[in-house]
């Protein structure tokens, strides 16, 4: 790896997600929170958007909006950071007072992930479980939102847990571990919610979450595909070669994200029918057994 592709965030090895407090004041406050994050706070706003082109998708930001802000300001640092990295989880903490609230409603509608409030009150526990809310946020509100209205109760469940999986750099063993089931139940919730086999679905959440990072305008392919586990450039635009039929180059220019969600419709439907065309095969089975034995 050359020096102009070396992560400016240190590899972990016990897949706990950075977390970058972007703000001194807000370490004494996220230092002792409860669930899997590694606390941040040396990478400062200059090399913010160099550490998020090759950090990995559970990367997360908290940013205090109004910390070094000038009065009247409309909070510009945050602003381009949603515009050039829409795909990261940002979590603003701020107080939570009445006469904000326009403030807030405007934050939330630019993609803020979540709204943390400052105070004593506040304690380790809540704010580990606002962070576990807003680290697959992103992915999972793309992904919901576009989904078929067809798609069933039980393989969106499925699905959004393969965004979170996907999020955190998983495959599918880790999808089982998420639901809680083993391999072999896995497989049978994905046929009976007609879905593919649970591999495809995480191979095809890993190539929508790639996507939703080539969306990023502050990103190129090699950091999109770091970032969202593949070994290399390379790795990733087979992916996206074999699954979408496209290369990255034409894929980026018709909107990345919005055409790899269109043919990830497009196979929900295909086994969709194939699992209504299984399932009458099975019935004229039964059928010409019964009779069988008339």
């Amino acid at each position: 790896m050359t020096a102009q592709n070396t992560p400016l965030l240190p590899a972990f090895d016990d897949n706990r997600r950075p977390v970058l407090l972007m703000e001194p004041g807000l370490v004494p406050l996220f230092r002792h929170v409860d669930g899997p994050f590694r606390m941040m706070g040396h990478v400062g706003w200059g090399e913010l958007h160099d550490a998020l082109r090759r950090s990995p998708p559970s990367t997360m930001v908290v940013v205090d909006p109004y910390a070094g802000a000038r009065l009247g300001e409309r909070f510009p640092r945050l602003r381009e950071l949603l515009r050039r990295f829409p795909s990261v989880p940002v979590v603003v903490a701020m107080e939570l007072r009445r006469e904000l609230a326009p403030e807030v409603n405007m934050l939330v509608e630019w993609g803020v992930s979540e709204v943390v409030p400052l105070g004593r009150e506040v304690t380790p526990l809540a704010l580990g479980r606002r962070l576990e809310q807003a680290h697959a946020r992103p992915l999972k509100r793309a992904v919901e939102t576009t989904l078929s209205p067809l798609v069933r109760s039980d393989a969106r469940q499925i699905l959004m847990a393969a965004a979170e999986v996907a999020a955190d750099g998983g495959q599918a063993p880790e999808l089982g571990t998420r639901l809680r089931v083993s391999p072999r139940t896995l497989t049978e919730r994905c046929t009976n919610a007609e879905l593919p086999p649970p591999r495809t679905v995480q191979a095809w959440m890993r190539v929508l979450l790639a996507c939703m990072l080539l969306d990023d305008p502050g990103r190129t392919v090699y950091g999109a595909a770091y970032a969202s586990g593949y070994q290399s450039d390379r790795s990733l635009r087979r992916s996206i070669t074999a699954l979408l039929g496209v290369d990255s180059t034409t894929l980026r220019r018709a909107g990345a994200f919005k055409t790899a969600v269109k043919a990830f419709n497009v196979m929900l439907r295909e086994a969709r029918d194939a699992a209504w065309a299984a399932a009458r095969q099975a019935d004229r089975d039964e059928q010409q057994r019964r009779a069988a034995r008339e």
